[in-house]
């Protein structure tokens, strides 16, 4: 059943168009900044001339600012400056009247969000949004080393493969059109690891893909029992979660091989992707970045921004200046890249607004939250959960050697991150529980 729909994905993922807009990518990719800037502008003109014709939502906008299709052709960004932000809330209710639908653009597919902020969003795509989409992503994997459209590839996401109920092996399936294993992540316990090492070192894969926390439950158990593995990826690319950078180290140890980390959205988000030289590119020839602040003005450099985003990537449920609620650190001082791409780069991807936790002096604090656990001994996965600005609850998995001082080791590292003020407790569970569709939340803000 699974090679059956992996057929149908197939066959309508990777196919003649498929091939021009991934020839067209790689060719972008390395383009000058002038130049890609007028690939971008291009794009966007298309996009909302596409959107003044034949979406009710945006006609009605364009309408009421008084926006005409001159004015698209002329000036672009200035019209898109005028255009409200798009909220997540507006994009879930009024998705019917914001879809494109131009008779050209008839529905290939309905896919949803995985609801982490709530229900699941509903996103319609047409053929050449799916297209765009899979030449973009394949674009990335051919900039961080591969020539092949489909290498042997492990993907760890949250699709249930197997039923989490099953007790023993396999917990993976084979996805033989794009040589494809899908390793479940609900699965990923002491008792059953040593069946994941053996399984990936009998299918020596070339590229592990997926869910960071997943990688990081492997690469600890690997480090920890200080195990060989019998083969050595190219690279691994990290998406959907945020990528700390004590993943990042311990994945790297145990598999031998850099990680790249990637950003994009099931709602077709622009995309961001870490280059060979380990840098963010912004890459514009798949949408247009704004990087404001919590007012929606300009964000300052060297600080946390809010990601508001346009999108070339899926015409069919056009995204225009979209809240999508993510974050980024912005560069203290410009930053230029010997890659090959010159398209501008952010330092890191903080992740969701709603995981920024509050210190007692109400500044906020992303990424660096998770350092919490850096040092920290006897610990096989942490996490950290904000109930009210002064409440911290650290739900961690712990070795047999765990005890009182590294306790209290984890109360001292929450407090000098947060205040002294701050209360902490500690849980030790068996497993953390994972979050919407499989992922793994490390911090959480529950207020």
């Amino acid at each position: 059943m699974l090679n059956t729909k992996a057929l149908s994905n197939y066959n309508r993922r990777y196919n003649k168009d498929f091939k021009k807009y991934f020839k067209n990518f790689k060719c972008t990719w390395t383009l000058s900044l002038e130049e890609i800037k007028e690939y971008q502008k291009k794009q966007l003109i298309d996009l909302l001339l596409e959107c003044f014709t034949f979406s009710e939502w945006y006609k009605e906008i364009f309408h009421h600012l008084k926006i005409n299709e001159d004015d698209i052709k002329n000036n672009p960004y200035e019209v898109l400056k005028k255009l409200p932000i798009l909220q997540k809330t507006v994009r879930k209710s009024e998705v019917e009247s914001i879809i494109n639908k131009n008779p050209e653009r008839q529905t290939a597919a309905v896919g949803y969000t995985s609801g982490t902020s709530g229900s699941p969003t509903k996103n319609y795509m047409d053929k050449e949004s799916i297209n765009i989409s899979f030449a973009l992503w394949k674009r990335f994997h051919h900039v961080i080393g591969f020539n092949s459209i489909h290498p042997k590839t492990v993907r760890f996401s949250g699709n249930i493969v197997i039923p989490v109920k099953t007790k023993k092996p396999p917990f993976w399936l084979y996805n033989i059109f794009e040589k494809q294993l899908y390793m479940s992540t609900y699965h990923l316990t002491d008792e059953n690891i040593p069946k994941y090492i053996e399984k990936l070192n009998n299918f020596k894969p070339k590229l592990l893909d997926g869910y960071p926390s997943a990688m990081f439950t492997l690469a600890n158990y690997i480090n920890q029992k200080k195990i060989d593995l019998k083969f050595s990826p190219i690279a691994i690319a990290t998406t959907s979660e945020t990528l700390y950078d004590e993943q990042r180290i311990a994945i790297e140890k145990a598999f031998n091989c850099r990680v790249y980390n990637q950003y994009a959205s099931s709602e077709g988000s622009p995309f961001i992707t870490e280059c060979i030289n380990g840098n963010l590119h912004l890459n514009l020839d798949s949408g247009v970045f704004e990087l404001l602040d919590e007012n929606y003005n300009p964000a300052l450099p060297g600080s946390v921004a809010k990601l508001v985003v346009t999108s070339f990537r899926n015409m069919k449920t056009p995204l225009i200046r979209y809240d999508i609620k993510d974050s980024v650190l912005i560069p203290k001082f410009p930053k230029s890249c010997n890659c090959g791409c010159q398209m501008p780069m952010v330092e890191k991807i903080v992740g969701r607004e709603d995981d920024l936790l509050i210190a007692n002096n109400d500044s906020y604090i992303g990424m660096s939250a998770y350092k919490v656990f850096k040092y920290a001994k006897h610990l096989k996965n942490g996490q950290i959960v904000q109930k009210s600005k002064y409440l911290f609850v650290i739900n961690i998995e712990i070795t047999d050697d765990f005890n009182e001082s590294d306790k209290e080791f984890l109360e001292e590292k929450v407090k000098s991150s947060f205040g002294e003020n701050s209360k902490v407790e500690i849980v030790v569970l068996d497993k953390i529980p994972l979050g919407a569709n499989g992922k793994f939340k490390a911090v959480i803000r529950d207020f």
